[in-house]
């Protein structure tokens, strides 16, 4: 036998013979596996649609039929009319009688009757939350009967009162700025700079010393409403610095401030 001719019967050959790829195999039967789920899934969707475009003509139909008032020629109908039931009027002795048949709610849905009550009495409880929630950010009570126009003028109290306590501490930081930059070791009024956390101020000992004269001072203080310190606020910084907060400036004297500032209060700007 020459060498270029092969031995059937040696191991390299036979061993050549047991390597057999299934890929082929393998890819055509995953291939026809898909196929067939995808028909199934396609025939099933099928039968969905048309199950449900069939449920949905039988419900029309049936609505309509209950919505057609009983014809003449009914034997239904013809037995109320000899128990003096006339067409129109509703059943039984009270004038306000139901006239029409209670509705036929059909469910198409596997959700049971207490799972839908429930949700009903949960968006209820949902919404009855968010109107205390929206009461309770407008300063009013939920017992309280409240109008349209009631809510409304709380909530512009509310935003008002905001608005008042945002202008206060952007007055007590400038007053307090211009009142250090002119050498003032305190305000005149405790209102008159930001409040200082307790450790900043002085010793516990100090403050049980001076705490009749503080308590004395808050008092007299706590007298003042928000729109009447701001009011005390604005007129100190006018004329202890001739500068306006409204304006956002500083004049130069009294008579820049009489003459280039429009007035006094927020409205006057």
């Amino acid at each position: 036998m020459s060498d270029d001719e092969e031995d059937y019967m040696s191991d390299k050959f036979l061993a050549g013979m047991q390597d057999v790829r299934p890929s082929l195999v393998q890819d055509r039967g995953k291939k026809r596996a898909i196929k067939v789920q995808t028909k199934r899934q396609e025939h099933h969707k099928r039968q969905c649609e048309a199950a449900a475009a069939t449920s949905n003509v039988n419900n029309e139909r049936l609505q309509q039929n209950l919505n057609k008032p009983l014809a003449a020629d009914n034997k239904g109908f013809q037995l109320l009319a000899k128990m003096g039931y006339k067409a129109g009027s509703g059943l039984g002795k009270q004038a306000d009688a139901r006239i029409e048949p209670i509705g036929i709610t059909i469910k198409n849905d596997r959700g049971g009757l207490g799972r839908e009550a429930a949700i009903a009495e949960l968006t209820a409880k949902r919404q009855e939350l968010r109107r205390a929630h929206l009461l309770h950010r407008a300063g009013i009570e939920s017992s309280e009967e409240v109008s349209t126009e009631a809510y409304r003028k709380r909530a512009m109290q509310k935003a008002e009162e905001r608005k008042l306590q945002y202008d206060i501490r952007r007055c007590q930081q400038t007053c307090e700025s211009l009142d250090v930059a002119a050498n003032v070791q305190e305000p005149d009024l405790q209102f008159f700079w930001p409040l200082k956390p307790k450790e900043e101020e002085e010793s516990d000992s100090e403050a049980e010393q001076d705490k009749p004269e503080e308590e004395e001072e808050l008092s007299k203080e706590e007298q003042y409403s928000a729109f009447e310190q701001l009011e005390l606020l604005t007129g100190y910084l006018r004329t202890a610095y001739t500068f306006c907060y409204w304006c956002g400036t500083r004049y130069d004297s009294i008579e820049d401030l009489d003459t280039n500032c429009p007035g006094l209060t927020r409205d006057d700007h």
